[in-house]
């Protein structure tokens, strides 16, 4: 019993120390999801259909808090669950088939930013997650997680409303985000961004995975409102250039507008006449432009 508790120890120390990737994984396949679901299936070996159970967990884990409740296949295709942070509509089917389903919901409290980190931004709620399993025999939970396949457009809700820190003025800025469980079907462990849905609530279609609402960090909001006015004062600058381009050439145009209509004025102003000429029309001016002038020449004559 030593051993086991010595060799469980070196795992969570190892979990913990793995803290710069985005979800924890431990050593020798063994990740915190398989850690709370063996206290999980010890907590209670004779659960009561329906009555959530809160798991106690070692002291390496302090912070986290997780529990656990079995409801019957059919209860849960009518009703769907409405435990912890989590509602899952009716209707729901699971793959494989379970007679008994098995949810299991985790909590990591003010602990969630020592097992999670989202570059850039600040987590404003704990990290809660869920995930289901195999309860059809009592004294042996099912190791494999189960799939749910969800109908239309149904979604399973994660509320946060009375978990949420003081923010203020940056409630707008407040996003979902997802740790989504790289085992269950349609993800690839990945983090996932997404919107509020309600009132501090999120929206997710995944079979299991972590949840929780952060808000980007001070200097990440700095950094966006900064890049922000360089783009205003970068399109500022070239409708300014495009503006002012079209004034000078709307100007040409009148100028060369203008110049026309006073040459068609000055044309119509110089009344042109025609003469016939034999056969020929020629033309001739109203009136000459330069007088013509006698030349005077003076003679000198002698003198006596």
């Amino acid at each position: 019993m030593g051993s086991y508790h010595s060799n469980l120890s070196l795992i969570i120390i190892f979990c913990a120390i793995s803290l710069s990737s985005v979800t924890i994984h431990c050593a020798n396949d063994q990740d915190l999801d398989d850690l709370i679901r063996t206290y999980a299936a010890r907590t209670n070996p004779r659960p009561h259909t329906g009555s959530l159970y809160k798991i106690t967990l070692p002291a390496n884990l302090s912070g986290v808090e997780a529990s656990v409740v079995t409801v019957r296949n059919s209860m849960f295709w009518r009703k769907g669950a409405n435990f912890s942070h989590f509602f899952i509509p009716p209707l729901v089917k699971t793959t494989p088939y379970a007679k008994r389903i098995a949810l299991l919901y985790e909590n990591f409290g003010n602990s969630s930013s020592r097992y999670f980190r989202v570059a850039g931004y600040s987590f404003v709620s704990p990290v809660v997650g869920f995930s289901a399993y195999d309860a059809t025999n009592p004294n042996d939970m099912g190791d494999e997680k189960l799939n749910f396949s969800i109908v239309d457009n149904d979604v399973i809700s994660i509320r946060f409303d009375s978990d949420v820190t003081h923010i203020g003025k940056d409630e707008n800025s407040i996003r979902c985000v997802a740790f989504v469980d790289e085992k269950s079907n349609n993800n690839n462990g990945s983090i996932e961004f997404s919107n509020l849905t309600g009132n501090y609530e999120c929206a997710t279609r995944s079979s299991s995975g972590r949840f929780a609402l952060v808000i980007p960090n001070q200097k990440q909001e700095k950094r966006a409102l900064k890049l922000k006015w360089w783009w205003l004062a970068l399109v500022a600058a070239g409708i300014f250039v495009v503006v002012t381009v079209v004034a000078v050439m709307a100007a040409k145009l009148v100028r060369k507008k203008k110049m026309r209509e006073m040459e068609r004025e000055s044309e119509k102003s110089e009344a042109i006449g025609y003469v016939w000429i034999g056969r020929s029309r020629m033309p001739t001016a109203a009136m000459a432009r330069t007088q013509p002038s006698l030349e005077h020449h003076h003679l000198h004559l002698p003198t006596d």
